[in-house]
This record gives structure tokens, sequence and C-alpha cells, in this order.
């Protein structure tokens, strides 16, 4: 257990890494969020194409969960000592989040995040959401924990790649994927870190940015990486389909999960989701 290792944990506190921020806090955030986001993709280069015929779709976002992978299962094997002990911590964390969350989740149905009942299936996406975080913060734990060790340190060429990712849980993030990202109908889309942050809604006028809460209602603020602001908000639990631009030169952003799907959203932007069935919730 490392020194470095022991202060990222004990430093985060789920109360205040997801506390509500306003836009001007979260575009503070971009710099240091654009330079974990940065580094993650980098980090990945080496998994995307030394497993690039395994993966089954040949993206950075298949080649995340690989150094996580491959470090679980050389655990598996032999456990490094004070491996339980600090099992345990992590597993304290993930507690505090799924709690600090949950209570989001709760306050939707009393004004924050809208009044709106929520879908089964958009229960089901804010829950994947939540368990999500706490999947990469093991995976951070079990690479932490064998990355010197000889017989598996060449897989980790550029350390510990969710160093990166729980940097930025750290700074609000409740959800970070890879996803395909479009601007004014360009072709072919770009994959992308996404990440999502609790954000105070704001009355936008004109397309110049001033804040103001409204009924304290809560939204997601997304930030794109290596993008200076956050560009798009929506709510928790609704698809990208769904996603509203904050300022005027992100109108016609495209963000979604699977590159098909944003080359048709490209292509036919103008056309309207109505049908909760059809929302890309991932």
């Amino acid at each position: 257990m490392t020194l470095s290792y022991q202060n990222k944990l004990f430093s985060f506190d789920p109360k205040i890494s997801y506390r509500s921020r306003t836009l001007d806090e979260l575009n503070s955030l971009c710099s240091v969020i654009n330079d974990s986001k940065l580094n993650l993709s980098r980090g990945l280069q080496y998994y995307l194409r030394k497993y690039k015929e395994l993966l089954d779709i040949p993206r950075l976002c298949r080649a995340l969960a690989i150094p996580g992978n491959l470090a679980e299962q050389f655990i598996e094997i032999d456990k490094p000592r004070q491996y339980l002990d600090g099992l345990d911590k992590v597993s304290q964390i993930t507690n505090q989040i799924s709690i600090v969350l949950d209570d989001y989740v709760k306050d939707r149905r009393s004004g924050n995040f809208a009044k709106t009942e929520l879908t089964t299936k958009q229960k089901d996406a804010i829950y994947t959401d939540i368990n999500e975080l706490s999947v990469y913060l093991k995976m951070y734990y079990d690479i932490e924990s064998v990355k010197l060790d000889s017989l598996i340190s060449d897989e980790y060429p550029s350390g510990n790649t969710f160093d990166h990712v729980v940097n930025i849980m750290k700074h609000g993030a409740i959800i970070i994927r890879f996803k395909y990202v479009s601007r004014n109908g360009s072709l072919p889309p770009q994959e992308r870190v996404v990440s999502y942050h609790i954000m105070d809604i704001f009355e936008n006028d004109n397309n110049n940015k001033s804040e103001k809460n409204i009924d304290n209602k809560k939204v997601l603020g997304v930030h794109i990486e290596g993008d200076p602001k956050f560009s798009m908000y929506k709510k928790w639990g609704e698809g990208d389909d769904k996603l509203r631009p904050i300022y005027s030169e992100y109108e016609n952003t495209i963000i979604r999960w699977g590159k098909d799907e944003a080359e048709e959203a490209a292509l036919y932007r103008d056309k309207k989701y109505n049908n909760s069935e059809e929302e890309f919730l991932y």
C-alpha cells in the first residue's frame, strides 16, 4: 500500500465531490479535468493496441476495463499483503457515494432534478451510473495494489490509468464514459471522454451566461474532453438525445454511446425523439 494510494483514498470525500456546483464553478475546473481526460485517453492507447484483436469493438471504452481486469486476475492468484485492509476503505467510500447520490435521486421527487416521476428505465440507468463509480474505484485500488509487482508491472507502462478516472470523480463527475461526439454534422464522430456533473440549473438569456437557481432544481452539466467549458446539460436519467446546449457554439453538438448512433443523429439532427423507448441512455 503506497502513500500516494492512501492519500487519494483518504482525501476522497463524496459529500464534497458530489455537491451541486454552479456553471462558473464547473467551468473553473475544466483545465484540470481536461488534463485527467487527456492522460486517461493516452494511457489506454497501450491496451487498445495490445488487446485490439480481443475486443468485440476496437474502441477506448472497451479498453478501459482491461487494466483493472488484469489486476483483479493477478490478485486472485496471489493477494498482495494488506490488500483486504485497503479493500475495506474502498468499500466505505463506495457506500458513502451510494448514500450521497441516492439522496439526489430521492430529492428528484421533491423538487431537485424536476418533479417528474422516473421511469423504470431511467431508474435503472441512474443506479447503473452509481454502480460504475464503485467499479472504477475498485479498479483503481486493484491496479495500485499490483502495478509495482515485477510479474505484472509491464502491463502498466503509464502507471495507473484509473488514477485519472478517480481525479475526474473527485471533481464531481457522477458519470464518466467514452462516447462519440459530432459537432455541426462533422463525420466521422470522435471518441472522447465525457463526464456529467451535478449543476445548479440556470437561465440562459440570449446565449449570454447568467446563472440563476430555479426552485433549487439540479441538472447534469456535461463536459467533453478538450472543451474549455461545460457545453450542455440534461436531467439525470434522461438520454443524451435530450441534451440542451448551454452556449450557442454547442447547439449542434451530438453525443451518443455508439458510433453508428452518433452518425445517424448527425445526419438527422432535427429529428425529435419523443418516444421514451427511443432514448439513448448510454
